[in-house]
């Protein structure tokens, strides 16, 4: 869009420093925004990080669940076990948000990243949505992956080695994971090669968004202009047209409304005047 920084996913650092600077406009956030504000407010001790890097909500763009895999080997079966075991376990995941997601979620049975490094696990960096991850679960190097991704994502479909994907059904946990945006979800049954049965977990809603002040104009424009082209989105990423309906959009605007988040006036008027809300 002539005139707007138009800023995809990936290329992290160079999209901080855009929101920072008041100069990415639209652009795909990363997800957990309260974990967001805990990673990188204390890189930016000169600023308040929270009021900077504000957004309004464009639209939905997918969903992201959590998957957590383990080799069958390690006979775990949840975060739970991994603590009730002080299991030594290697982990390979991304760093940042999701690892301080997953020390979170330690936290809830009374434990934490450096507390299991004193029992010998270790961590690896590893993106494990990526074929370099899962050869490094395959190939032992790590044994335990830890990330989000899409349902179903293309880089599990073709594990072929004894793995399994770990849950999460504790009521408890879940609970405090909804303080982080995620809400309740199922991976189901035959998803996945390695999934006989459906596996509790939680999701995460990804979302196009813009600066506060950016002119409801510009973004009722943007709205019309990517609905009436969906088709092309939905070629380059099939799992946008579950939530581009009426009813994902509806969707949506609930979850965000539950989750304390707001979306663009602009975006709304849209949505309105195509009779997808009240």
């Amino acid at each position: 869009m002539a005139g707007y920084l138009v800023c995809a996913g990936g290329g992290e650092a160079r999209l901080q420093e855009a929101r920072i600077a008041g100069e990415a406009d639209f652009y795909l956030p990363p997800v957990f925004r309260p974990l967001e504000i805990e990673v990188h407010g204390p890189l930016h001790p000169d600023l308040d990080y929270e009021q900077a890097t504000d957004y309004r909500i464009v639209m939905p763009s997918s969903y992201v669940y959590v998957h957590m895999l383990a080799l069958e080997r390690t006979g775990l079966t949840d975060i739970a076990d991994i603590v009730d075991r002080q299991y030594p376990f290697t982990m390979g995941s991304g760093v940042g948000i999701v690892r301080l997601l997953f020390d979170k979620m330690l936290g809830y049975y009374g434990s934490s990243i450096a507390e299991t490094e004193a029992w010998g696990a270790k961590y690896e960096t590893a993106l494990m949505t990526s074929a370099e991850g899962i050869d490094s679960l395959e190939s032992g190097r790590v044994d335990v992956g830890f990330t989000y991704a899409s349902v179903p994502h293309p880089t599990y479909m073709g594990i072929d080695f004894d793995v399994r994907m770990l849950g999460i059904s504790d009521p408890g946990l879940r609970e405090l994971l909804e303080t982080y945006g995620c809400s309740p979800a199922v991976i189901p049954a035959g998803a996945y090669p390695f999934v006989a049965s459906d596996v509790p977990t939680v999701f995460a809603q990804e979302s196009l968004v813009t600066r506060p002040d950016m002119p409801d104009d510009i973004v009722y424009e943007v709205c019309r202009a990517i609905f009436e082209h969906l088709d092309i989105l939905v070629a380059a990423h099939p799992s946008s047209g579950l939530q581009l309906t009426p009813e994902g959009v509806t969707s949506a605007v609930a979850l965000a409304e539950k989750l304390g988040q707001s979306y663009h006036p602009g975006a709304l008027k849209f949505f309105r005047d195509k009779g997808w809300l009240s």
